[in-house]
């Protein structure tokens, strides 16, 4: 394989190291390659070329490594799918770790290695990368999973060398279009030939969005007893025992980070031992969280908050309060750290008994609040609320999260563990089911209008709940189909194509997998006239 057609991205903290393998990256024909000494110049990089293939070396100095540096740019889907990643160590235990990781590199080296070595790697790694490239590239923020899916169907049908990856694909794409029965059979037709932990691991995600939880459970425990350690299962039955069991749950999450430690597996501990009333662990993992990243790219507020919150349960009132004070010096200055920062200096106070102080700090985070302020802020504001005795502020906080979140069951999960930390648990379930409830009421109300003949008005319903609600992809999608049938009845005006193409755009925004964007965007396509706002999903 000529690989000197190819675009390489080499990162090590070592300038010796650097120099040796881009050496040998030329011997293999891959001249046109950059360099990076550490995390932030490697992702400044990413951020503006297009690489083919990243060589990165494990252990990246500072306290951060190349598994985060992979982990971060597949969170962020910064780096494209058909990129190419060789991880480069001297630690012989990498394998576990690559093998455990949720998000694995395409191989591995061992050094010291030869050119001939590394060639061979690198070949095979592309090889693979070019077979499914008609596959990536129909995913990401921007793909059709549509597409995607018949692209894999099309390799299957060629009997592709890379089957098994194809069929892992697949599976990955028909859980993601809640084609759940199709996934559970395409992962018993995978278990019925080999036995593998993704097909494994897969059969039980699919069985738990069936609604079989107790059924997928049982699965994922027989799943880590076969492969001990693979992440993917400890992930999935967390979250499942999270609903009923969070004691369980916080012990499965210690075995996980033995497995393989990471920043997001220790703020998961945190907050589960936090929920747990075990403030001394939650301390521990918390302080590990702000402790294992000093280039601060995996950090979040929530560590601090909870390593304050977890200090001050045990009567550390100084040391929370300085908790807080280093949130402030971690990071960049916005509306939301000022939020978050002055909410858990009201808890600290609130929970030291400092009722004076508590409120002082309450009206400073109630002062900083802005539109479209990140979830996590909003949660801390409703939190500091509960703790200074102000339950009805809480309370409206609660309720616009709900509304503005109401198909996203990770964020009412964290809304439930508000109610939850301020002793109001079953008030809590109640409370967002009956908000779920009265959004999906307000949704059928305005179809009901619509039908009766009160399109307008049903179209000003909408409006006001889509401008009011800026991450609530249904209603944004109604509201934009609204717009499409007043088209449709009264002709095509500046106001309505427009309204029409902003509401199609914030729900793409708000969730970029909606069931029902695709319809929306089919009839914005039929109805909005020549020169209309073209849609940026459309490309």
């Amino acid at each position: 394989m000529d690989l000197s057609k190819f675009r390489g991205l080499l990162i090590d903290d070592i300038p010796e190291m650097r120099s040796s393998v881009r050496i040998q990256l030329a011997d293999c024909g891959v001249e046109n390659c950059d360099t990076a000494r550490n995390i932030k110049e490697a992702l400044a990089r990413i951020a503006v070329n297009r690489y083919d293939l990243i060589i990165c070396d494990y252990n990246l100095g500072q306290g951060a490594d190349g598994q985060q540096l992979l982990e971060l740019v597949r969170r962020r889907k910064t780096l494209p799918l058909t990129t190419a990643f060789l991880m480069i160590t001297g630690e012989t235990a990498y394998e576990q770790v690559s093998t455990a990781a949720e998000y694995a590199p395409d191989d591995y080296l061992i050094k010291p290695f030869t050119s001939q070595t590394l060639y061979t790697r690198l070949e095979r790694i592309i090889d693979k990368k070019q077979a499914l490239r008609p596959i990536y590239l129909h995913l990401g923020e921007r793909g059709d999973k549509q597409k995607a899916l018949a692209e894999c169907d099309a390799l299957l049908a060629q009997q592709s060398r890379y089957a098994l990856d194809v069929m892992r694909l697949k599976g990955d794409l028909l859980l993601a279009m809640q084609r759940n029965e199709e996934a559970l059979a395409l992962y018993q037709g995978v278990l019925d030939q080999r036995a593998t932990p993704w097909a494994s691991i897969g059969q039980a995600r699919a069985l738990a969005a069936k609604g079989h939880e107790a059924a997928a459970r049982e699965h994922l425990g027989k799943a880590l007893e076969a492969y001990p350690n693979y992440l993917a299962a400890y992930d999935s039955l967390a979250r499942l025992l999270e609903k009923e069991d969070r004691t369980a749950a916080q012990q499965l999450v210690e075995q996980a980070l033995k497995v393989a430690p990471s920043t997001q597996r220790q703020r998961q501990l945190g907050a589960l031992a936090l929920d747990n009333k075990d403030f001394t662990r939650a301390e521990e993992a918390f302080q590990r969280a702000v402790e294992k990243d000093r280039t601060g790219f995996f950090k979040s507020h929530d560590d601090y908050a909870g390593l304050a919150k977890s200090r001050v349960e045990q009567g550390k009132v100084k040391e929370a309060l300085a908790a807080v004070k280093d949130m402030g010096q971690h990071f960049q200055r916005t509306p939301e750290l000022a939020v978050h920062q002055a909410a858990v200096e009201s808890i600290v106070h609130a929970k030291a008994g400092d009722a004076t102080a508590a409120k002082a700090a309450l009206e400073r985070a109630l002062a900083a609040v802005e539109p479209g302020m990140e979830v996590a802020a909003s949660l801390e504001l409703a939190n500091a609320c509960f703790a200074s005795g102000d339950q009805e502020q809480a309370r409206r906080i609660l309720k616009n999260v709900a509304e503005d979140h109401q198909e996203n069951e990770a964020v009412l999960e964290r809304a439930q563990g508000v109610f939850r930390a301020a002793g109001l648990e079953k008030e809590g379930e109640l409370f967002l089911e009956a908000t779920k409830t009265a959004m999906v009421a307000l949704n059928n109300d305005a179809v009901a209008l619509a039908k009766s003949g009160e399109l307008e008005k049903a179209s000003a319903m909408l409006d006001e709940a889509a401008d009011r609600l800026p991450n609530n992809a249904q209603v944004a999608i109604n509201a934009s189909i609204a717009a499409m049938m007043q088209i449709q009845r009264h002709g095509a005006s500046a106001e309505l194509v427009d309204k029409a193409h902003r509401y199609i755009v914030q729900a793409d925004r708000a969730n970029h997998e909606h069931p029902r964007l695709g319809e929306a965007v089919e009839l914005y396509r039929k109805f909005a006239p020549e020169g209309a706002p073209t849609l940026a999903l459309e490309t």
